[in-house]
């Protein structure tokens, strides 16, 4: 081979050896770039799986408190209820009207309560249930204007229970909760 031959294949040869230099320069910093932007999506994907599970968790740390504060209504009316129906000289208190019925917060108890709760809310819908066949149906005193239990009849004494339990089971839950 002559000289110019050589000449002639030196910059063909540099042109060719530049060309895939750059293709693969570019080739090995597209990989880099997608490998970083893949990490970066898992991340992100991660982060917002945090994100999901935080605001789940708020969400129901919410619906949690709206009940339980439901529950602690309706517990303090079965209260009051309870203390005028018991008492000779009281008169009946008026139920207060934006209390939910029991069958629909014993379905919010079974969706979001605690087990304690749960436990504790069924006692006292029993109870109640007790105390209200009892003032239809059971031994009740009356005077010439007013009808009342007895503050040792078993139902009486079985609800006054169940509303001490529940009220301890929702301060729990709530502390629990906080």
């Amino acid at each position: 081979m002559g000289t110019t031959e050589v000449a002639l294949w030196v910059p063909l040869a540099a042109g060719v050896l530049g060309i895939v230099g750059a293709l693969a320069g570019t080739a090995v910093t597209q990989r880099a770039t997608r490998k970083r932007e893949d990490r970066r999506w898992e991340r992100e994907r991660e982060l917002d799986q945090v994100r999901y599970e935080r605001e789940r968790l708020a969400r129901q740390r919410e619906r949690r408190t709206a009940l339980y504060v439901d529950l602690a209504e309706y517990t303090q009316s079965e209260q009051s209820n309870l203390e005028a129906v018991t008492d000779e000289y009281g008169e009946r208190r008026v139920q207060v009207p934006d209390l939910q019925h029991p069958d629909r917060l014993t379905a919010r108890v079974k969706l979001y309560a605690t087990p304690q709760v749960r436990e504790s809310w069924i006692a006292l819908v029993r109870a109640m249930e007790l105390v209200r066949w009892e003032w239809s149906e059971g031994d009740v005193n009356q005077n010439e204007h007013h009808r009342w239990l007895d503050q040792e009849n078993p139902a009486v004494v079985k609800l006054d229970m169940a509303i001490k339990e529940m009220q301890l089971a929702l301060r729990a839950a709530i502390d629990e909760d906080a």
